[in-house]
């Protein structure tokens, strides 16, 4: 593969990367108790995207379309707390670092639990409204798929838009079934589970395909030999 092949597929892989970057909360897996997948919408500033969330054990592997027939998949292995990023495109993995911890200075986000329920796709859901700095979640939370994977979904900007919202969730042991946040009166990001499958996943789709081999990002800075 030349340079200008791995350079167009790595800014692939981290236009998805920069909406799925691990938050890494990997007690949360080990109480997991379904197995199968969950599909998505996501709504952010740069477009709308399905994004596909499976599970199994302490596995976890969300696949998010960079653009149609380019995914990526991040592999998240609650038990031994590491993340991976897999390229297709190159047959090649890279490891996540874990984020840096946030300010603890930041001020608390205002959460309401509304005391609202409904069904969504067959699973009962309670309403919670998170307040953080100039910015508003609704979210419709089901405690029957078990704790939710954090991920933190940032905007071209880098501003984290669902922080706040899915913290709520690890500290209540909920899967989120909707969330939309809003700045003022605009939407920054909406995530709406539209289907859930139950059934068993195979071992594979949560390993590093054979024959990848690890990127190294400072080839991309080397000249070709």
């Amino acid at each position: 593969m030349n340079n200008f092949s791995k350079r167009v597929s790595l800014t692939a892989a981290a236009a998805v990367c920069t909406l799925l970057s691990i938050a890494g909360l990997p007690s949360l897996l080990r109480a997991q108790s379904f197995e199968g997948v969950v599909e998505y919408t996501v709504t952010t500033e740069e477009g709308t995207r399905p994004m596909t969330y499976m599970m199994k054990g302490d596995n976890v592997r969300v696949e998010m379309e960079e653009r149609p027939g380019r995914k990526a998949a991040i592999l998240m292995d609650g038990k031994n707390g590491k993340s991976i990023m897999i390229m297709d495109e190159m047959k090649m993995y890279m490891d996540l670092p874990v984020p840096a911890v946030a300010d603890s200075d930041k001020p608390k986000p205002e959460i309401t639990k509304t005391g609202k329920k409904q069904k969504m796709l067959g699973y009962n859901c309670q309403q919670f409204l998170i307040k953080d700095g100039d910015r508003q979640s609704d979210v419709w939370v089901t405690k029957e798929l078990g704790p939710f994977q954090m991920l933190r979904m940032a905007g071209r900007r880098g501003k984290s838009n669902s922080e706040a919202w899915q913290k709520m969730i690890g500290s209540e042991g909920g899967f989120p079934m909707l969330a939309i946040t809003k700045e003022g009166d605009t939407q920054v990001s909406k995530m709406e589970a539209t289907k859930v499958d139950k059934k068993s996943l195979d071992d594979a789709l949560f390993k590093i395909p054979e024959g990848y081999k690890q990127f190294d990002a400072s080839m991309m800075g080397r000249p070709r030999q």
